[in-house]
């Protein structure tokens, strides 16, 4: 530290605590009291300090700043990061999920993909299922009304699953509108697939995460995983985190609550301080409610990636749509996240020069004379 920093520092420290002891500025300052004592003799032969008579401390004298010394001296460019812990924040990276809001359209898809494009989302994410896995046999042939009539839920899936031709096709259209894609997937067999397009991230959706068998095959990818860990306990979650810790795969806690929409009073958005600091990982947030302002909140309380599912139109036929955003709630979402770390700072109290021109239409008494 340059001695003119040290001295403000010195007498910044003074004037915030006038019965601070020389060993507590020392420790502050991290320096010893040799250089402390030398640099008060310094400052009390300017005039910038005085000391105070107190009979009641015989042992160590107490000194105060002077006007001089307030007037000399810019204590707002003192960084005291002794005192205060600034709000800084990284950019937040933004995952827009499409999942399966496409209907199986391929055009829609690609048009999900332009639409996160537009709003300055970094990624945006699919999903990938082997049916014959992922739907269990009671299911298959329960009938189900459809856009394309009464059919069964196998039948239904099918018709809004996507080959790995199609995501090949949508990925040549992410890179040639400049923005990445990768794919969730919910089987060891969609993994396997998915692996040849040689995407740059992995997901674990939340009902995955208890399927230990399948985060090993993941994890052994070693891409960057976001690990959802919605409808779970604790203990699973620890288990998923010690695979890819094991492994060493680089991986990212995303809180979660797996309703579709989530009622924000259920959103329990603390966990993401919980997470961070139980695990001491990358943390981020997953969010399926249909509102903006909680992915706020998320962004304050530290997550680093949020995730938010994307629709052309909330009315649309599917079951992630109403938990979705449209267009106006993805401009919202991305102008906010994007302009706060514009808005924070340095934490230095400046008086600007545009202010100092408007303070002399006010200040009267400062320049009438």
């Amino acid at each position: 530290m340059k001695n003119i920093d040290f001295n403000t520092s010195l007498l910044r420290q003074l004037y915030d605590n006038p019965n601070i002891t020389q060993r507590e500025m020392a420790a502050n300052l991290k320096c010893s009291l040799g250089k402390l004592n030398y640099n008060i003799k310094f400052l009390l032969k300017k005039n910038y300090l005085k000391t105070n008579n107190n009979k009641n401390s015989k042992r160590e004298k107490k000194y105060s700043i002077t006007e001089k010394a307030i007037n000399h001296y810019d204590f707002s460019a003192v960084v005291e990061n002794y005192k205060v812990n600034l709000f800084k924040r990284r950019k937040t990276f933004l995952i827009a999920e499409a999942g399966i809001n496409h209907n199986g359209s391929l055009s829609d898809a690609k048009k999900l993909i332009s639409l996160a494009k537009k709003y300055n989302f970094d990624s945006v994410k699919f999903q990938k299922r082997d049916l014959n896995i992922c739907i269990p046999e009671h299911q298959k042939n329960i009938k189900r009304e459809t856009p394309w009539g009464t059919i069964s839920y196998l039948e239904y899936k099918k018709k809004i699953e996507l080959s790995i031709s199609q995501y090949a096709e949508l990925k040549k259209h992410a890179e040639k509108i400049g923005i990445s894609l990768f794919v969730s997937c919910w089987d060891i067999n969609s993994l396997k697939l998915i692996k040849k397009l040689n995407f740059e991230y992995n997901k674990i959706p939340s009902a995955m995460i208890t399927n230990l068998n399948f985060l090993n095959e993941v994890a052994k990818e070693k891409k960057k995983t976001f690990i959802s860990t919605g409808m779970c306990l604790m203990k699973d979650i620890e288990k998923a985190v010690n695979i890819f810790k094991k492994l060493k795969c680089p991986f990212v806690l995303m809180h979660c609550v797996s309703l579709y929409p989530c009622d924000e009073d259920k959103l329990n958005l603390n966990m993401i301080i919980t997470l961070k600091k139980k695990f001491k990982c990358e943390v981020g947030y997953s969010g399926h409610e249909s509102s903006v302002s909680p992915s706020i909140t998320a962004f304050f309380l530290g997550a680093d990636y949020i995730e938010r599912h994307i629709t052309l139109d909330r009315a649309k036929w599917g079951t992630d749509q109403s938990a979705s955003l449209e267009d106006v709630g993805m401009e919202r979402l991305t102008t906010l996240i994007r302009k706060i770390p514009n808005t924070l700072g340095d934490g230095k109290k400046i008086f600007l020069d545009e202010e100092k021109t408007v303070s002399k239409k006010m200040r009267y008494w400062e320049y009438n004379n």
